[in-house]
């Protein structure tokens, strides 16, 4: 017995110290994702971000309440996710088939996202996710600043696996817990990354049933000014969700114009958001005879 009672608590102090180690390394990882927003090669990133959250993955076998990880492993698959789902939407006009592969994927890497946010709301709220499907209200409101980034996640994470499968009738019926979560950062920290917040609604507002394209458009201020202007992405939020709509050809074009103009160098920490954020900008420009009757008409009469 003395022999098996030695041998536990050597096993226990062998976890315990895997553990720890994991900790250090998932808190070295998890503060390592300016490397990837500061990058200026995409595809470079695009290559190193699966092995990347694959290591998230595996660290949180060893520490599932690691809140870093859990906040990287969010963070990362949603970012992963958009860059599918923003290849897919270019495929659409010369390989149908492989752009709905994609977007399937991007919506299940999107879930997985929003999956490891909810986990990260977890450890500072035990039953968060059970208590939000059945009191929404009662759930956010367990949370502070400190819930900030999970809740961004969450949110954005949730509304873009509707983005990416807009047939799905479930997810239709979940966007406004996904709308209730984002608010929720406008609530307690409106400036979070530069309004992303912000720029969450103007899409939000700007595509959904219901939604407002005045609310849009406040929004899309709010972020110019919370951003000083360095978030590309807030362009073309309003010019896709808001624009196309209305065909407001001139405001697309100096929309996307004011999109390309954003310097990817003056804030590092968007450098990637806004490359990406540009390449999306020319594509946009290409389409614009698809997009907009009045350009069609413009070339036919040319």
């Amino acid at each position: 017995m003395i022999l098996v009672g030695a041998m536990t608590v050597l096993l226990l102090s062998a976890c315990s110290v895997k553990k720890t180690a994991v900790n250090i390394v998932g808190d070295t990882l998890a503060g390592s994702g300016g490397v990837y927003a500061s990058d200026d090669d995409p595809e470079l990133v695009r290559e190193a971000i699966p092995f990347g959250l694959k290591t998230y993955e595996g660290l949180l076998e060893v520490s599932p309440e690691h809140e870093g990880i859990l906040l990287a492993a969010a963070g990362g698959f949603t970012a992963y996710a958009y860059m599918l789902q923003d290849d897919a939407d270019q495929l659409d006009e010369t390989d149908l088939v492989q752009a709905r592969k994609l977007r399937v994927r991007a919506r299940k890497l999107y879930l997985r996202g929003r999956d490891y946010a909810l986990r990260g709301l977890e450890v500072e709220h035990p039953r968060f996710t059970a208590v939000l499907e059945t009191d929404r209200n009662s759930a956010l409101a367990m949370t502070t600043e400190d819930d900030v980034s999970f809740l961004y996640w969450a949110g954005a994470s949730w509304a873009g696996a509707l983005s990416a499968s807009k047939d799905d009738l479930d997810l239709i019926a979940e966007l406004p817990t996904a709308g209730a979560l984002v608010g929720r950062v406008l609530e307690l920290d409106e400036t979070y990354d530069l309004g992303a917040a912000h720029e969450f609604f103007i899409s939000y507002e700007g595509s959904r049933p219901g939604g407002s394209a005045e609310r849009a458009r406040e929004h899309y201020r709010r972020a110019l000014e919370i951003s000083d202007g360095q978030r590309a992405s807030v362009h073309l939020a309003l010019a896709e969700s808001v624009t196309i709509q209305e065909q407001n050809l001139a405001e697309f074009k100096a929309l996307i114009a004011a999109a390309l103009a954003v310097d990817p160098d003056k804030e590092p920490n968007l450098r990637l958001a806004n490359i990406i954020a540009q390449r999306r900008a020319r594509w946009l420009q290409t389409r614009i005879p698809d997009l907009f009757l009045e350009a069609e008409y413009t070339e036919e009469a040319q």
